[in-house]
C-alpha cells in the first residue's frame, strides 16, 4: 500500500512575507513587511498610488544611508513585492508610480486586483502612527513586526494584554515557534511588550500550570474606537480601529 503523502499547509500572508519567494529562508521579511504597511499608510486614500522615489521610504523607514544602500535595499523590497502581486510598479521615463494592490492575486493568476480599503468587508487592524515615529518600522526585525502584528490582532485598546496557545496560534498566524519567541523577545527589549507570569489551572488536565501573559504599551495599542459625540447629537461614521 502506497503511503500517503501529506500536504504542507500553505503559509499565510504574514508568514509568506517574511520568506523569501523559494521559501528557503526569510531574509529581507522585515523590510518587506513594514514597507508594504508604509505604503499602504502613505496611499490611504484614492488613488492609493505615489511616485515617490526610494529614499523617501528609506528616510521613513529609518534605514541607514537612505539615499545610498538604504534607498538600494527599499528599490529591492519594492520589485520584491510587485513580483508578489502586493503592489505594481509602472515606469515612465525616470519615474515609477507604485499602486497598490489587494493582498491576494485572482485565482485564475491574471494581474492583481486593485486595491480597495478592507472597511465593512473584512476583519482589518489599524497600526498606530509610534510604529513609525517611535522607529519600530526601522528597528524591529521581520519577527518583531510579525509578532507586532499578531500581538494587535489580539488585542483591543482597552484590552491590551493576551496570551499565546501554541496550537491556536500556529493555526491562526503559520508563525514558527522560533520566529515567535525571538519576536517577543525583541518586542520586550524595545518596550513595546511588558511580560508577567500567571499561574491558571487546566481545564483538560486539572493541573495548576503557568502561562506567559504579554501586555502592549499604551502609546503601541491600536487607536482608540471612534464613536459619535452623544451630546450634540452628531452622526456619521469613519472606519472603525477595532477588529471587525
Amino acid at each position: 500500500m502506497e503511503r500517503e503523502i501529506e500536504e504542507e499547509p500553505q503559509p499565510t500572508p504574514l508568514t509568506a512575507l517574511l520568506r523569501t519567494q523559494d521559501l528557503a529562508g526569510g531574509k529581507g521579511g522585515g523590510l518587506r513587511i513594514s514597507l508594504l504597511l508604509t505604503l499602504i499608510w502613505v496611499n490611504a486614500r484614492p488613488p492609493y498610488a505615489t511616485r515617490r522615489v526610494a529614499a523617501y521610504w528609506a528616510e521613513l523607514l529609518g534605514r541607514e544611508d537612505p539615499r545610498g544602500e538604504g534607498a538600494r535595499a527599499v528599490r529591492d523590497a519594492l520589485h520584491e513585492l510587485d513580483d508578489r502581486g502586493l503592489i505594481v510598479l509602472h515606469s515612465t521615463g525616470p519615474s515609477t508610480e507604485i499602486i497598490l494592490c489587494n493582498e491576494s492575486r485572482p485565482v485564475d493568476g491574471d494581474r492583481p486586483r486593485a486595491y480597495t480599503p478592507p472597511y465593512g468587508q473584512e476583519p482589518y487592524i489599524q497600526v498606530p502612527r509610534t510604529f513609525w515615529t517611535e522607529g519600530l518600522a526601522g528597528r524591529l526585525t521581520g519577527a518583531g513586526v510579525a509578532m507586532y502584528l499578531c500581538a494587535l490582532a489580539m488585542t483591543r485598546h482597552d484590552d491590551p494584554e493576551f496570551f499565546i496557545s501554541a496550537r491556536f496560534f500556529e493555526e491562526l498566524f503559520g508563525i514558527s515557534r522560533s520566529s515567535r519567541k525571538r519576536g517577543l523577545t525583541e518586542l520586550t527589549e524595545h518596550g513595546v511588550l511588558t511580560v508577567r507570569v500567571e499561574e491558571t489551572v487546566s481545564m483538560s488536565t486539572f493541573r495548576r500550570v503557568k502561562r506567559n501573559v504579554y501586555r502592549i504599551a499604551k502609546r503601541y495599542r491600536q487607536p482608540e474606537a471612534w464613536r459619535p459625540d452623544e451630546e450634540d447629537g452628531a452622526s456619521g461614521s469613519v472606519p472603525k480601529t477595532e477588529k471587525t
